[in-house]
């Protein structure tokens, strides 16, 4: 990837949108694959009138220019785009896909392989943390997967549309509106503190050990439920956690079972995880 520069250098008003390869699709808009002098960019689009997320993306990403383990923005323009006026955000394109598909592909990941990738997103975490932000979104198909010309695969984090900065002084609610359904980020992936709003590091904690099962299993967590409610009823009123894998080693189960530490104020953050003794020197 050539050096991030000043987008003022790229101009897309001569993009055929119709004959340009739909990388997805999203609530934002779609999810396009581009040619530009420095290589291919997916660029992410959106009618000008629904863009406040991917512009609120792009605040957050340049806060995280020069993190390796997270997706780089490039840069964004408007555009005229049929009848539309259009905003284009500008990031990495990953030739890799996502862990999602690496996990859905293979079935499950070797534990050594998951190791590698445990290190690689909370290193990203640790950066993203150390900002003040928390993903709340962290789930295994919002991790973008780079593949290098020697086979290698590095991963970064991406999709911060739900992002967010961690009030230190942020009190937890009293009660939660069972029935409003409401709740923080992927309900399969969501922390006990988040079905109360509670937006802490430690819910990106909780999300990377629902990653860690589904790259040992090949399976989401709660993958038993049968509908959120029954979900949110494990996870609050049954005191649940998700399932550690008995395949695990002792180390690997000891590292799961500090990601998934009920009490968030207890829960490891990224910096002490990366010192567990289960991901190595």
């Amino acid at each position: 990837m050539a050096p991030i520069r000043s987008f003022k250098e790229y101009d897309l008003s001569a993009f055929d949108w119709d004959k340009t390869p739909v990388l997805g699709k999203g609530s934002h808009g779609k999810v396009f694959l581009g040619e530009l002098d420095l290589g291919s960019v997916a660029i992410k689009v959106a009618p000008c009138r629904a863009a406040s997320s991917l512009v609120k993306e792009k605040a957050i990403l340049k806060q995280f220019i020069g993190c390796s383990k997270i997706v780089q923005y490039i840069g964004d323009t408007v555009t005229k785009k049929g009848d539309d006026v259009v905003y284009s955000l500008i990031l990495e394109y990953a030739t890799g896909g996502t862990l999602g598909d690496i996990i859905r592909k293979q079935e499950k990941i070797s534990e050594e392989d998951a190791k590698k990738y445990l290190r690689m997103i909370l290193q990203g975490l640790s950066c993203i943390h150390a900002k003040g932000f928390v993903h709340a979104d962290l789930k295994s198909d919002n991790i973008l997967a780079f593949r290098s010309k020697s086979g290698r695969m590095k991963l970064k984090i991406a999709d911060f549309g739900l992002s967010r900065m961690y009030d230190e002084k942020e009190e937890k609610s009293l009660c939660w509106n069972y029935y409003k359904m409401s709740f923080v980020g992927t309900a399969k992936y969501m922390s006990p503190e988040s079905v109360f709003d509670i937006v802490k590091p430690a819910l990106d904690i909780w999300s990377l050990g629902c990653i860690f099962v589904n790259m040992m299993t090949g399976r989401h967590v709660w993958n038993d439920c049968k509908d959120n409610k029954e979900l949110i009823s494990k996870l609050i009123y049954e005191r649940e956690i998700p399932t550690i894998p008995k395949e695990l080693s002792e180390l690997g189960k000891d590292f799961l079972e500090k990601c998934f530490e009920r009490n968030y104020e207890k829960r490891w953050s990224a910096d002490m995880l990366l010192r567990h003794p289960y991901l190595g020197p």
